[in-house]
């Protein structure tokens, strides 16, 4: 043979050999990452941003970060590190409670008055809460007839004692003396039904709320292992140090200036990776919690139609799509997509898109810099759906 055709030959097949297709996963990926760097750069006062997208369909587990963990120090944002989840604890204990009712253990529509505490069932009667009506759905979808937890005193303390140390006892107390009781089966948003509803979790487990839903929600066989009560439990092996999470129009306070007890009793309370967060959205979503599926449609019971909980977090004006609080959840449904999740006071999300079976977390270190919700789940759709 020809020397020289050989060696041409060889070239060939080697350069084709090196040649590179681009991969449904790499592409999606990519897109995920330039979606992350488009939001920063459309809001660079937002500190920082952590994304992560679960889609297994595609063997996507994606992370991603931009920004700062500290706006002071300009120290660098790490896709792992940890920060308070806020309100989304509140799907967490939901789904908790929601395993009592599967395992026989408690009903949705069952009486609190046998469930809570003594004191507790005592305390709301005294103040002129139906107890005997007051069923455990009507606390998991905030419509029991307690009102928010914004007080005079918690106001208070607000502007002059950010490390003051709630009591779950202390707050419930103090709502119930002195905030002005709704109407029972109307829509009131209040961490207090969840302080309540944790209560009911240690009488029925006889043990702390936090570790009973450990073993509830199986932390361990998900891998949730940098998910916790913060001060409740201790950091996990190898956790990171939490990012800072501010609020601008409180003077740029973040949480390491609040004392965390101030949303710890199952209102908020739980630190947790974005990834840990996406994970366990998945299991939520596609019935690795839950024994039978029906448990999970418990979650989207309606106790009123014709009163919604409607906006719950989230722009109601907004023309594009609706949303409306069930039971721990708020379901949203856009023009052209569905999410099922929560958010929470500090910048953070938590969504499953069951169009595409996946779920997404996401942070934003300065929570009053807003980000249009509508426009990100457009985005996160169109990024893991590649042409």
């Amino acid at each position: 043979m020809n020397y020289k055709v050989l060696s041409i030959i060889i070239a060939t097949v080697f350069c084709c050999s090196c040649q590179h297709k681009t991969t449904t996963k790499e592409l999606i990926e990519y897109n995920l990452e330039s979606l992350l760097d488009s939001i920063y750069q459309a809001h660079p006062n937002g500190v920082g941003f952590i994304l992560h997208v679960e889609v297994p369909e595609k063997n996507i587990s994606w992370s991603g970060a931009v920004g700062y963990t500290n706006r002071e120090t300009k120290e660098l944002l790490q896709k792992d590190q940890p920060g308070q989840i806020g309100s989304i604890t509140k799907t967490f204990v939901s789904c908790s409670i929601l395993r009592l009712i599967e395992m026989g253990k408690i009903e949705l529509f069952q009486s609190i008055k046998s469930l809570v505490p003594e004191r507790t069932a005592k305390l709301l009667a005294e103040n002129g809460y139906p107890v005997d009506s007051i069923t455990v759905g009507h606390l998991l979808s905030h419509r029991s007839s307690i009102p928010s937890s914004s007080t005079m005193k918690w106001i208070e303390k607000e502007q002059i004692d950010l490390k003051y140390r709630w009591s779950r006892d202390e707050q419930i107390q103090d709502v119930i003396t002195n905030a002005k009781r709704g109407k029972l089966g109307s829509f009131d948003y209040s961490d207090i039904n969840y302080n309540i509803l944790t209560e009911i979790i240690e009488e029925v487990e006889e043990t702390s709320f936090y570790l009973a839903m450990r073993k509830l929600l199986k932390y361990e066989e998900l891998g949730l292992n940098h998910t916790w009560f913060y001060t409740l439990e201790g950091d996990p092996k190898n956790a990171k140090a939490r990012f800072h999470q501010y609020k601008e129009s409180r003077n740029w306070v973040s949480t390491y200036d609040e004392s965390p007890n101030w949303g710890l009793w199952g209102g908020s309370g739980i630190v947790s990776t974005a990834e840990d967060l996406a994970k366990f959205c998945q299991a939520l979503s596609t019935n690795n919690i839950f024994e039978n599926r029906d448990t999970f449609k418990l979650m989207f019971t309606s106790l009123d139609d014709e009163n919604p909980a409607t906006g719950i977090g989230f722009d109601s004006d907004n023309e594009q799509y609706a949303s409306q609080y069930k039971m721990g959840i708020t379901q949203i449904d856009g023009i052209d997509f569905r999410a099922l999740g929560h958010d929470g006071y500090w910048g953070s999300l938590m969504y499953h898109l069951p169009e595409y079976d996946a779920s997404f977390a996401f942070f934003g270190l300065n929570a009053d810099e807003l980000i249009d919700f509508d426009k990100l789940f457009k985005a996160i759709i169109r990024a893991i759906k590649p042409l």
